[in-house]
């Protein structure tokens, strides 16, 4: 009897746990035990805990369009690193809820349609990339400034996925897509109240407003999603209420778009609205519809026609529309990177030179005529093109699984429109925005706002595509097995979780705090209270973190500054500052030997040094050495590497790093400037040296001088080879150069009176009276003809003031600048030329 007991027991127990699948009629049970454990209240409490790890679900899936909109300037580039550690933390924190949903509801599984399947490889090939790059490390994690590497982008992934799991049906896309559309018109509102407001951002904007995104071409290829997403709410139908505020944000989106002036993305968006209109004059049947679609395209030509034919009237040229209509823009650096990207791809054609690993093939095979066109077009991180980049960085492999991407979309949007699963006007915005964005990258590259939109286009091509958002069920189900309900398991979400807040303290939270003291730091720099500058440069440098490059970069900056103005050795602890940055430096190079520019810095920062620590003299050489291994091309490294060799004492070796830099390529003017700098007061060749000095200012990119200082050497050199042409023209310069001292302008003077131009050499004086009228008395007698030299006036008022040197050499050098003082700008009017201005220090 105890026996049988224990067994009804037993099974009740059982049926409990296994909603009531025994049948317990033939074991009654003791009074007071219910014959079966109550299912509902079971299936209540699982529905419940679904519910809420859905609730966690969306709002990663909800939380992810913020992404453009998360602004927090605390962190070194926060219209970037704000927000992708922003969306780190959300996917790091929702994405065990989704695992634990896949584990206990099949249906919430990732679908492995087409598109689906080709991103997925796709992110294989980015693996494989990452490696078997050049530099895995920053493969994997990116750049502070573009965070781009494998790392980011698996969270994308991820989102995606998330998204196309759950986002199945219109009426949630259309939810989504609604809300996104009002994003969209916060982020135009922005950006366009940065025009009446150029710092509403804290930082100053340009003419073309970028908003929360900072740059206005991100801003313009965003807003093309958007402008596409309200065409679909539009031609999907709603009511008239909501049309109204659809053409709102139309408007809003599209004055940010002109406003933004971006023209790659004027010609994505021109490309798109091709291909949706072809899409509707192929597919619809509707003679009316063809006509009206026909006659807005041919609007929309005709009205940028009508601009373009325009664009040199003030009309247009003094508005946002200037730019667009200008379409003889320099795209030589373009082509640079692109030719650099193709050669990249042929050295390492399989895997690529690693994701986010541009930098170092630009770099290795830099084009010396970049210089031609600024310093700023000499650091490409990117090829500024989507098709360049994954061939130069993911290789053959990349590239395929790339255009599988949209070899996969083109055929689901196909598949799905003849099995009639969505209609012409769905049809025409899948292709029609797909093109845009492809487009548009051929002249950019992605960021957040662009990795968000697109990601997010991708979940709904592959979720609009697929059977199972018109409720066709394509899967034979008669042989497979049904599933087995699972309960939640609480203590794997708990375990989940704790693993998941580990990793994003240590991948996202930990960065956040090492670039948030570095701000700081320079913050407190920036306002002279150097011991808490320093405190928080040592904060940062304790704290791990993968994105050391920013730091090294902002310290080493800092300290050069003031060495450069002479007052480091005021400042307690420098020299701990000092092996602070060197040894984040030391810390950063063991793991990215190959980084030009941080190498280019730090050989600065220690030569920058080598006075006050002589022990590292050496090392600074060491870096520069490496740094040009890296780069052989770059100039900027000859300059300084020149320039390094010379303050040691070996001169030869300075003016042939000089003279490198003018082979590289003759037609920049600097390097001609330091070549002939470097032979006339370093070699003793003077004319030799005069020759390459005159050729710098006539180059085809001409050096232009920086301060008066420069222009007496420039004198010096025209005075060396007797060009008075050339020596008059230099007066005009001579009005805007800042820097002057009072000797300064007297050695240029002595040269225009030794070359017989009394009329430039008294414009000189007359302006040098202005600014200091005591030098009137000593000048007298050349004004009175006694004198017939500025020296022999000079000599002969040499009694009555001081500070101006009374005698010069027949061939005088110019004369080293003192350190700056007041300036003064002295206006002087001369009989025989006019107005002229000089800034004179005194």
């Amino acid at each position: 009897m105890v026996t049988k007991t224990r067994l009804r027991l037993g099974l009740w127990y059982l049926n409990k746990k296994n909603l009531c699948t025994f049948n317990l009629k033939s074991y009654p049970l003791p009074r007071g035990f219910p014959e079966c454990y109550p299912q509902t209240h079971l299936n209540m409490s699982r529905s419940t805990s679904i519910k809420y790890l859905k609730a966690i679900v969306y709002a990663g899936i909800y939380g992810g369009l913020l992404i453009p909109l998360v602004f927090i300037p605390v962190v070194i580039f926060p219209f970037v690193f704000s927000k992708l550690i922003f969306f780190q933390i959300l996917i790091g924190l929702t994405f065990p809820a989704y695992l634990i949903l896949i584990w206990v509801e099949p249906q919430y599984r990732p679908k492995w349609v087409p598109l689906y399947s080709a991103i997925f490889a796709y992110f294989i090939a980015l693996a494989l990339s990452v490696i078997f790059a050049v530099d895995p490390l920053k493969a994997w994690w990116g750049n502070q400034e573009r965070m781009n590497g494998l790392f980011t982008l698996l969270h994308f992934f991820i989102w995606f996925t998330m998204t196309t799991s759950f986002m199945t049906t219109w009426k949630q896309w259309r939810r989504i897509l609604f809300y996104e559309v009002i994003l969209s018109g916060v982020m135009a509102a922005v950006a366009l109240l940065q025009v009446p407001f150029p710092k509403l951002l804290l930082f100053p904007v340009s003419a073309r407003p970028g908003g929360l995104v900072d740059n206005p071409i991100y801003l313009a290829g965003y807003q093309i999603f958007n402008l596409f997403f309200i065409a679909l709410l539009w031609l999907k139908g709603t009511s008239k209420r909501v049309k109204i505020g659809l053409i709102a944000f139309a408007a809003l989106d599209l004055a940010s778009f002109i406003n933004a002036q971006s023209r790659g993305a004027l010609v994505g968006l021109f490309a798109g609205v091709v291909i949706f209109a072809i899409v509707y004059l192929v597919t619809t049947p509707s003679k009316k519809v063809k006509i009206v679609v026909v006659s807005i395209a041919a609007a929309m030509f005709l009205l940028y026609g009508g601009i373009f034919a325009l664009r040199n009237t003030s009309f247009v040229r003094h508005t946002p529309l200037e730019r667009l209509t200008n379409v003889h823009a320099t795209t030589e650096t373009r082509f640079i990177a692109w030719k650099i990207g193709w050669e990249g791809f042929l050295d390492r054609p399989l895997t690529g030179w690693g994701l986010d690993d541009f930098h170092i093939l630009f770099n290795q095979k830099y084009n010396p005529k970049s210089l031609e066109y600024s310093y700023y077009e000499t650091w490409f991180d990117r090829a500024h093109n989507t098709v360049i980049d994954t061939l130069s960085m993911t290789g053959i492999i990349g590239f395929i699984t790339f255009a599988s991407i949209y070899i996969a979309l083109l055929y689901s949007v196909v598949r799905a429109y003849r099995k009639k699963w969505i209609d012409i006007p769905m049809v025409g915005i899948l292709l029609g925005l797909p093109t845009a964005y492809f487009v548009q990258n051929l002249f950019v590259f992605d960021q957040p706002a662009g990795f968000t939109m697109s990601f997010f286009m991708f979940a709904l091509i592959a979720a609009v595509t697929s059977a199972k958002f018109v409720g066709v069920n394509e899967e034979d189900n008669t042989s497979k097995k049904p599933e087995t309900t699972r309960s939640v398991p609480w203590i794997g979400y708990g375990v989940l979780m704790v693993l998941a807040a580990i990793i994003v303290w240590r991948t996202s939270i930990l960065p956040w705090d090492a670039s948030y003291d570095t701000i700081k730091s320079n913050t407190y720099f920036a306002t002279r209270r150097y011991p808490k500058a320093f405190a928080f440069a040592q904060r940062a440098a304790r704290i791990p973190t993968p994105y050391l490059s920013d730091q090294t970069f902002i310290q080493s900056r800092n300290l050069i500054s003031l060495v450069n103005a002479g007052t480091i050795k005021k400042v307690p602890h420098w020299k701990d500052w000092y092996t602070l940055v060197k040894n984040v430096n030391t810390r950063y190079f063991v793991d990215h030997p190959r980084n030009t520019n941080p190498l280019f810095i730090y050989a600065r920062f220690l030569n920058t040094f080598d006075r006050l620590i002589p022990a590292d003299k050496m090392l600074a050489k060491k870096y520069y050495l490496r740094a040009l291994a890296t780069s052989p091309e770059r100039q900027q490294v000859m300059y300084s590497l020149g320039r390094f060799y010379i303050e040691n004492g070996k001169k030869q070796e300075g003016y042939n790093m000089f003279k490198k830099a003018v082979n590289a390529d003759p037609n920049i003017g600097e390097s001609h400037w330091y070549a002939g700098l470097s032979l006339m007061f370093d070699l003793g060749k003077t004319r030799d040296g005069a020759k390459e000095v005159i050729a710098a200012v006539h180059a085809p990119v001409p050096y232009k001088l920086k301060d008066v200082q420069e222009a007496g050497a420039l004198a010096f050199a025209y005075d060396t080879m007797g060009d008075k042409a050339g020596l008059s023209s230099l007066l005009t310069k001579l009005q805007t150069l800042p820097g002057g001292s009072i000797p300064m302008y007297l050695n240029i003077a002595r040269i225009m009176e030794r070359q017989g131009l009394i009329k430039e050499r008294n414009r000189i004086l007359g302006a040098l009276e202005r600014a200091k009228p005591t030098l009137a008395s000593r000048f007298a007698p050349l004004v009175a003809g006694s004198a017939t030299s500025i020296n022999e006036s000079l000599k002969m008022t040499q009694s009555s003031g001081q500070g101006v040197a009374s005698t010069a050499t027949a061939r005088s050098a110019p004369q080293a600048s003192s350190t700056p003082s007041t300036t003064i700008v002295a206006t002087t009017s001369a009989p025989e030329s006019g107005n002229s201005i000089l800034r004179v220090r005194k």
